[in-house]
């Protein structure tokens, strides 16, 4: 494909997306063609720089980190998909709590 045919097809992409009448097949070629630009303007793939600055960094004098930092592995989808899901319950469930305490204590029924 050229670059002049990729760059249409991109911008009619976006365009069916942002119109919200895109379908799986388009969403997953769109993904793949920003993934593949984000690729070729990168310098270097973000596993090796992880991996070179894991290398070059002696054991102990290497920065701060909170403690429970995750270090050198990065969340799965399913992983991230669980802890969207965790978020989700606890934002519900902070919302009700909210919502019993504004309302006050319920009154049983007659």
């Amino acid at each position: 494909m050229s670059a002049l045919t990729a760059s249409a097809r991109y911008a009619h992409l976006v365009a069916r997306l942002r119109s919200r009448q895109i379908t799986m097949e388009e969403a997953t070629e769109l993904f793949e063609m920003m993934q593949l630009a984000l690729a070729r303007t990168s310098p270097v793939p973000a596993r090796s720089r992880a991996s070179r600055v894991a290398a070059t960094t002696p054991k102990g004098s290497g920065p701060h980190r909170a403690p429970g930092a995750r270090l050198g592995k990065e969340l799965t989808d399913d992983e991230l998909g669980l802890s969207l899901l965790a978020l989700g319950a606890g934002a519900g469930l902070l919302a009700a709590l909210f919502k019993r305490h504004a309302e006050g204590p319920r009154t049983p029924p007659p």
